[in-house]
């Protein structure tokens, strides 16, 4: 699955109120779906309004308890994939530890069919030694 990057920041809202539409068409109220989620109210609400962006784990158990069916949960899964592989600001990161958004991100590719990589024109950062940097702004065309 290809993301194009119109798509991110939407992705979290539009999870939002989709897990919202889906409980209230199953007639299911925030503390029924809570109780079958093992998740508290509170929670629910949270990742309804958007304020708190669900794991994949999160997504599952709310679709298993709204009885979903399978090609809804590839969509509403492939949207929260979205949701969770968006830029995270340095505060949230901090607040939830690298430790668990490893975790997730393993979780992520372990999941994937394909995957790609960037990489980068020109060594960066530690493994740049000076005599390195040296040659390839000597071979660049550009003034420097």
């Amino acid at each position: 699955m290809t993301f194009e990057a119109e798509q991110l920041g939407e992705s979290g809202t539009e999870l939002a109120s989709l897990l919202r539409g889906l409980r209230k068409r199953a007639g299911l109220s925030g503390d029924r779906l809570a109780a079958r989620c093992n998740m508290s109210q509170s929670k629910v609400s949270r990742i309804e309004n958007g304020r708190t962006r669900p794991s994949l784990v999160d997504v599952e158990q709310i679709l298993r308890a709204l009885e979903a069916p399978p090609e809804l949960i590839a969509e509403v899964s492939a949207l929260a994939r979205l949701a969770n592989t968006e830029w995270r600001n340095l505060r949230e990161l901090r607040r939830k530890g690298l430790g668990t958004r490893q975790t997730e991100l393993k979780a992520l590719e372990a999941s994937s069919a394909h995957m790609r990589y960037l990489l980068l024109s020109m060594v960066t950062g530690l493994l740049a030694t000076p005599e390195y940097v040296r040659a390839s702004l000597m071979a660049s065309p550009a003034v420097v």
